[in-house]
């Protein structure tokens, strides 16, 4: 089931013109009035609540009332454009807040990165911080994390060159050292060390024992394969594009690999995912 999305605006056609252009993530419902805002707020679930700064008569303690008695359990409140007591409101519990620019570009590819499953998976861009030795991650969906270097397996220490760049269209990004090593950063580990709400985030004790399990696992099945074909490490970093320090770390069941690295690995060894993966 789509989710939905109320969109609070005076002006009826750009409603119109917005249903069009996320229809296929979710279902838009446009209120005309402040008055009709508040009240399908407080009688319909609503995943998504974006509101017009222009929006005649908006007030935003009555907003914010709306949001504490709405049926949803958590939800986005958008203000396209800058919004009065917008501080004010992203307190209201369960209800994140962000403000989009004015332009209708803008908005429709705010909510798509909101709404797509894809964009939590998918890292929009990478900088390296030199004083906090970590990489500050963005993701398509305009969350971000700082991930320190000393997580990361593959890093050997030396300093970092230049900046990281994003790889595999975002399901990696890519970092090169002085030393001459160069690593890539699954999407999958960033999220593994620093969301909570990762279902295999390090912090969930019964995920830790399940991850170590499955990780020797596959990296058990993917080390038997290559040595099957006689290949190196290095032959099959080569087939796959993949670095030998991180195919090194999958083998030895340091990483549960997420299922694009899965697919690329399965694809050159000639078996199907499920090969790699079944207890």
């Amino acid at each position: 089931m789509k989710p939905t999305v109320l969109f609070a605006t005076g002006d009826r056609q750009v409603g119109l013109r917005l249903k069009p252009e996320v229809a296929d993530l979710c279902q838009v419902n446009v209120s005309v009035s402040s008055g009709q805002a508040y009240a399908f707020l407080r009688r319909e679930p609503c995943q998504l609540f974006i509101v017009d700064s222009r929006l005649p008569q908006l007030d935003t303690v009555e907003l914010a009332h709306a949001l504490v008695h709405a049926p949803a359990l958590q939800g986005t409140l958008v203000s396209w454009g800058t919004l009065d007591n917008i501080l004010y409101l992203s307190e209201v519990k369960n209800w994140d807040a962000m403000i989009v620019r004015r332009s209708f570009g803008q908005l429709v590819g705010t909510l798509r990165a909101l709404l797509d499953p894809s964009a939590s998976r998918t890292v929009a861009a990478v900088r390296y911080q030199p004083n906090e030795d970590a990489f500050f991650v963005a993701f398509r969906n305009g969350k971000a994390y700082e991930l320190p270097r000393k997580a990361i397996e593959a890093d050997d220490g030396s300093p970092v060159v230049g900046q990281p760049r994003v790889i595999h269209d975002g399901n990696a990004f890519e970092v090169r050292q002085k030393s001459g090593n160069t690593y890539q950063v699954p999407w999958d580990l960033v999220l593994y060390h620093q969301e909570p709400t990762y279902p295999y985030h390090k912090g969930d004790a019964h995920q830790r024992t399940m991850e170590v399990s499955r990780a020797a696992r596959i990296g058990a099945r993917i080390r038997k394969e290559r040595e099957a074909r006689g290949w190196s490490l290095g032959e099959l970093g080569r087939r796959t594009g993949m670095q030998v320090p991180n195919l090194s770390r999958l083998e030895t069941g340091k990483h549960v690999p997420s299922l694009d690295t899965l697919e690329r690995v399965a694809e050159v060894l000639g078996v199907r995912v499920a090969n790699l993966v079944a207890a």
